[in-house]
């Protein structure tokens, strides 16, 4: 079992972040592995164990777009956990501008696909799926379609070549006032 979730040390710049906002317990539902529910739905609890699959998008740069063609000859099947491993974290602290603000994003073509699939989690090693003003807009349009997006995952522990689906088993603790749930994600490779 390997534990994907992002640990965070307590010298994290993050943490002065949160200290400065005013709503330091909704702004905490952020910081590190967490899924995003700016609608405020309950996740259902089926969504606790899925199969994973991993899409190796190492070869994208800062700035560019992971298109539909990251998933040339990989099924996605329905209810599944598709993580996208950028492999930002070796560069680029957790928290830092880079990180943040200059991450490859998915298209909008991919994520229309992967919620045509009905896929459970889109997960991502990085800030979010999409930048800016689309972070948002792209984490509603997920959960409006039951898929929820996580994001900060620790998937340097994962090897590029796994080929086979794996189980995954996702923890939130619920919380009707937060868009962000802190997350803790697991995985089992078969």
């Amino acid at each position: 079992m390997l534990d994907i979730t992002l640990k965070l040390d307590k010298n994290n710049k993050v943490w002065k972040w949160l200290e400065s906002q005013e709503n330091k317990l909704i702004n905490a539902g952020h910081v590190g592995t967490h899924v995003d529910v700016y609608k405020k739905s309950n996740i259902p609890l089926e969504y606790f164990k899925t199969k994973g699959v991993l899409i190796d998008c190492t070869n994208y740069s800062l700035d560019e777009e992971i298109g539909i063609e990251a998933l040339k000859d990989i099924e996605i099947k329905e209810s599944s956990f598709v993580m996208f491993k950028t492999n930002i974290q070796s560069n680029y602290p957790y928290g830092s501008d880079v990180y943040v603000k200059q991450h490859p994003e998915l298209s909008w073509e991919l994520i229309d696909y992967l919620l045509e699939r009905k896929v459970y989690f889109i997960g991502i090693d990085c800030a979010g799926i999409r930048r800016g003003k689309e972070h948002v807009k792209a984490d509603v349009k997920s959960e409006e379609n039951n898929t929820y997006v996580i994001e900060n995952l620790d998937l340097s522990k994962l090897n590029d070549t796994i080929e086979d689906e794996f189980d995954v088993y996702t923890m939130w603790i619920d919380n009707p006032f937060a868009t962000g749930l802190s997350t803790r994600v697991l995985v089992d490779i078969i």
